[in-house]
C-alpha cells in the first residue's frame, strides 16, 4: 500500500475507520464458513431501530448461556456476570478507539472485532499478542477512579447503567468508557506511552490510517490509571471458574444450571475467586486492582486466566439453524429437526472429568479447585491449560486411603515415571482461634528422586511451579537456568525415609553416621516431616539461585514467610494425556503400565527377600545383612516389623 491510498483515509472519522477495520478483521481472520456462521447468529437475534441492527444485553447473554443472576438459597445473587461480560464486550467492540468510542453499540462490524479478540484470532492486529490483550481487558473491566480512593465504589449504580435496555440510551452511549476520571498524577510504574499507541498502530496499518490515528487522539491513558473494583473481578471470576472445562461448542447453560443446583459448589466457587483476587492485591480503601497489579499478576500467576473466554465466544462461530450437511429430502429435514428438538430433553452432560477412576477419590480436588489449577497449569505443550491441552489426572497417592508411612508414599510415588502435582491442605501451627484452611502444591515435571537414585532424572521440558491455592493464590515459577537443573544436590523433588520429604530444597551430601535434614533454597522450598503430618513452607521475596524464582508479583518491600502447617491431608496426581489421545511416543502415556510392572517386579522381590533365614538360630552378622537388605527394599520399617510391601 502506498501513500497515495494513505491520502484517501485522511477525512475518514474514527467511526468509518472502526467500519473498515472490522470488514478488514473479518476477510483476515474468519473463514467464509465461520463468517456465515457468524452472520446467522448476530441478524437472526438482533433488534432493530432506525434501520440499525444490533445486540443489548439480554440478547447477548441468552445467546452465551449467561444467566441474570443465580440464586443460592441464600437470598445473594452470587453469580450475575452478564452486566460485567456486556461491559467488557461494548469497550472491546471501540477497538483501537476506546478513546472516543466506547462503550460501543454492539453492531455486527463491532461484534467481528469483539470475536477475534476474544477467540484469540488477534495475531494480525496486537504486536504483543496476548500482553496486548491483557491492556484490553483491563480497560474493560475498570471501573473505579483513583481520585476517589477513600470512597467506596458504587457497583449497584454501575450495574444498573450496564443493565438499561432502554434502546435510546444504548445507541447514544457516553462518549469515554472512563468518564468522570481526573487523575493529577499517574498511579501505574509501568504503564507505557509508546507501546499503548503501538497497540492502535498495529491494527490500523493495514488500512493506512496512520496520520488519521495521530491526529485523530492518542490511547485513552486514564483507563489505565483507574482499577477494577472487587465485586465487579469476583463476579468475572466466578463465571470463569465455572465455565474452566467449556469446549468450543459445548453448551453453557449446562454448567450454569450445574452450578444452581448446588449450593455447596457455589459456596466453594465464591472461596476460590476470593483467593484469586487476593493475589491481585486490591486497594483496601476502595481503590480497586491497579493496572500494575492486573499485568503483573495476570503475565506471571495467572497466564490461562481469561482462557475460558476463547470456548464462549466460539459459539458465536457456529449457529444451530445451519447445518451445512443436512439433507434436503423431506426425510432428512424432518430427521436433522427431530435431533434438534430433543436436543433439550437430554440429561446435563458434562464435560469428561478430567479425574481417571483409581484406588481414591480426592477430598482436596473439587471442580473449583481444578478451575483454579487451570488457570497457571500448563499442558504438556506449554501453550495451552490443562483443561484445554487434554490432560488426565491419574489418582497415586493419598494420605487419607493409604496412610501417612513414608513406605506406602515410596510403594506409590517413587514408583511413578511420569509428571506429577502435590497438593497438601492444613492449617497453621499456634493458630486455634482462626484455623483457616491453607492449600498449597507443586507441580513435578519429572520423576521424584530418592537417596538410593543415582544420575540426573529426564524432564519433560515444563518447568516446576510452587504455588498456594488458599488462603491466597500464589504462584513461584521454575528456574530456568540449566545451571540450577543440572545441580545433584538441588533436585526439585526428593524422598528420604529418614528425613521426610523435600522440593526445591538443597540436599546436604550422604553419610552413614548422620542423615543431615534438605536445607531451604533460593526463592521458595518446602519440607513435610516423616510422618507426613507437618510441613514446613519458605518463601523468599528475592533469590535466583535455587529451583524456584520468587512470587512474579512480588516486590522488595515482602517479608520472608515460614508458614508451619499440620497437615490434613497429602495427595499425589499423575500427570498424563487423555487416554483417548495418547500416542506411544509420549512417555506419560504408559505410566500407569510402567508404574504396575514396577509393582509386580516389587512384589516378586518381595517375596523371594522373604525367603532369607532370619530364625534366632543364625548368625548375627547374617541376620544384620538380611534385615539391610529388606530395609534396603521396603520390605520392612525401621522397628524391624514386616511391611509385606504395602500399598
Amino acid at each position: 500500500m502506498g501513500a497515495g491510498q494513505s491520502t484517501d483515509y485522511s477525512g475518514a472519522s474514527p467511526e468509518e475507520l472502526s467500519h473498515l477495520l472490522a470488514e478488514r478483521f473479518a476477510t483476515k481472520c474468519f473463514t467464509p464458513l465461520e463468517l456465515t456462521h457468524l452472520k446467522d447468529n448476530f441478524f437472526s437475534r438482533a433488534a432493530e431501530q432506525g434501520g440499525l441492527r444490533y445486540w443489548n444485553e439480554r440478547i447477548l447473554s441468552e445467546f452465551l448461556g449467561i444467566p441474570d443472576g443465580i440464586s443460592f438459597g441464600t437470598g445473594e445473587a452470587s453469580l450475575d456476570a452478564g452486566p460485567v461480560l456486556f461491559r467488557m464486550v461494548s469497550y472491546l467492540a471501540a477497538f483501537p478507539f476506546q478513546n472516543t468510542l466506547a462503550p460501543s453499540v454492539l453492531t455486527f462490524e463491532a461484534m467481528v472485532k469483539v470475536v477475534v479478540l476474544l477467540t484469540e484470532r488477534y495475531g494480525k492486529v496486537l504486536r504483543r499478542g496476548r500482553k496486548d490483550r491483557t491492556k484490553l481487558l483491563f480497560g474493560s473491566l475498570a471501573d473505579v477512579g483513583r481520585k476517589h480512593v477513600g470512597q467506596p465504589a458504587d457497583s449497584t449504580e454501575t450495574t444498573k447503567k450496564s443493565t438499561s435496555e432502554n434502546v435510546e440510551e444504548e445507541l447514544c452511549p457516553a462518549k469515554s468508557h472512563a468518564a468522570g476520571f481526573s487523575i493529577d498524577e499517574p498511579a501505574n510504574d509501568e504503564y507505557d506511552e509508546d507501546e499503548d499507541d503501538d497497540l492502535a498502530l498495529a491494527a490500523l496499518e493495514s488500512l493506512d490510517a496512520i496520520e488519521v490515528f495521530k491526529h485523530d487522539h492518542r490511547v485513552d491513558k486514564t483507563v489505565y490509571e483507574t482499577g477494577i473494583s472487587h465485586d465487579t473481578f469476583r463476579r468475572l471470576l466466578m463465571l470463569l471458574l465455572v465455565i474452566a472445562p467449556l469446549k468450543p461448542l459445548e453448551r453453557v447453560d449446562k454448567y450454569m444450571a450445574y452450578s444452581g443446583l448446588d449450593p455447596g459448589r457455589a459456596s466453594e466457587i465464591r472461596k476460590e475467586a476470593e483467593t484469586l483476587i487476593a493475589a491481585f492485591r486490591p486497594d483496601e480503601n476502595g481503590g480497586g486492582i491497579s493496572y500494575r497489579a492486573f499485568a503483573r499478576t495476570v503475565s506471571t500467576s495467572l497466564p490461562y486466566l481469561f482462557d475460558p473466554l476463547t470456548a464462549l465466544f466460539e459459539h458465536m462461530l457456529f449457529s444451530e439453524k445451519l447445518n451445512l450437511s443436512q439433507r434436503r429430502t423431506a426425510r432428512g429435514e424432518a430427521e436433522s429437526e427431530m435431533s434438534t428438538d430433543e436436543k433439550d430433553d437430554k440429561p446435563l452432560s458434562l464435560s469428561k472429568p478430567i479425574l481417571l477412576p483409581g484406588s481414591f477419590e480426592s477430598t482436596i480436588l473439587t471442580p473449583a479447585v481444578i478451575s483454579h489449577l487451570s488457570f497457571f497449569l500448563p499442558s504438556s505443550s506449554q501453550s495451552q491449560n490443562i483443561y484445554r491441552g487434554g490432560v488426565r489426572l491419574h489418582p497415586v497417592f493419598s494420605t487419607s486411603a493409604h496412610g501417612s508411612s513414608l513406605t506406602s508414599f515410596s510403594h506409590n510415588v517413587m514408583t511413578w515415571q511420569s509428571a506429577n502435582i502435590l497438593l497438601l491442605q492444613g492449617t497453621v501451627k499456634g493458630e486455634e482461634e482462626t484455623r483457616e484452611t491453607v492449600t498449597i502444591g507443586a507441580y513435578v515435571p519429572q520423576p521424584w528422586k530418592s537417596s538410593s537414585s543415582h544420575g540426573s532424572s529426564t524432564t519433560s521440558g515444563a518447568l516446576p511451579c510452587l504455588f498456594q491455592l488458599s488462603p491466597k493464590h500464589q504462584v513461584l515459577p521454575g528456574n530456568p537456568s540449566s545451571s540450577i537443573q543440572k545441580q545433584t544436590n538441588l533436585p526439585i523433588a526428593w524422598f528420604s525415609s529418614h528425613t521426610g520429604l523435600a522440593i526445591g530444597c538443597k540436599i546436604p551430601p550422604a553419610s552413614r553416621s548422620q542423615h543431615l535434614p534438605p536445607k531451604p533454597h533460593g526463592a521458595a522450598s518446602l519440607i513435610v516431616d516423616t510422618n507426613l503430618e507437618s510441613a514446613e513452607l519458605f518463601i523468599e521475596p528475592v533469590g535466583h539461585d535455587g529451583v524456584f524464582l520468587p512470587p512474579g508479583n512480588s516486590s522488595m518491600e515482602d517479608n520472608s514467610v515460614k508458614l508451619c502447617l499440620d497437615i490434613y491431608t497429602l495427595e499425589v496426581w499423575g500427570v498424563v494425556p487423555d487416554p483417548e489421545l495418547a500416542v506411544s511416543s509420549e512417555p506419560s502415556s504408559s505410566a500407569v503400565e510402567n508404574q504396575r510392572s514396577q509393582w509386580e517386579f516389587e512384589a516378586r522381590e518381595a517375596e523371594r527377600r522373604r525367603n532369607i533365614n532370619l530364625k534366632t538360630g543364625a548368625g548375627d552378622s547374617a541376620r544384620e545383612s538380611a534385615r539391610w537388605l529388606l530395609e534396603t527394599a521396603g520390605v520392612i520399617g525401621d522397628q524391624g516389623q514386616y511391611s509385606g510391601g504395602s500399598i
